[in-house]
């Protein structure tokens, strides 16, 4: 398996288990009606940071763990199968946006006071996770994409 595989794998494990993990707690804080600004932004802190150290080690243990030649090559397999993945993640982040864009609209025709007077209302939080969201969802394509041509590619 080449390092950029383990990396893949590594990050899309990482990506699936964080992003999970908080899209499931800020459901669960919605649905008790605790979430509120400030709980979602240092669940959303707490989270970027397990999710940084998660890639860190499995670049660390993916360095590690195979030839360090193979660290500094990229052939053209692997910049094919990165130019794929990115397609794949592109048009699904592009789709997700769009998505969430004109819900927005006609949600905010059907309800002018969408945002009310607070800056981080409820519907703000929704619109900023959406993006989350979507990113997330964009990287965990790209990574699935990637591991996917690796093992195909061989």
């Amino acid at each position: 398996m080449s390092f950029k595989e383990k990396l893949s794998w590594s990050a899309l494990v990482t990506n699936v288990l964080v992003w999970a993990f908080y899209f499931t707690r800020l459901g669960q804080m919605a649905g008790e009606g605790s979430l509120t600004a400030n709980r979602s932004l240092w669940l959303m802190a707490g989270c970027v940071i397990v999710l940084v150290t998660g890639h860190t080690i499995g670049a660390i243990v993916a360095a590690r763990s195979g030839p360090q030649s193979d660290i500094l090559v990229r052939d053209e397999r692997e910049q094919a199968i990165a130019l794929k993945a990115s397609n794949a993640a592109f048009l699904v982040l592009g789709a997700i946006l769009g998505g969430l864009s004109a819900f927005a609209y006609v949600y905010s025709v059907k309800h002018p006071d969408l945002l009310g007077a607070e800056p981080l209302s409820s519907a703000a939080l929704v619109a900023v996770n959406g993006v989350v969201l979507a990113l997330a969802l964009a990287e965990g394509v790209r990574h699935l994409v990637a591991v996917t041509l690796f093992r195909r590619m061989g």
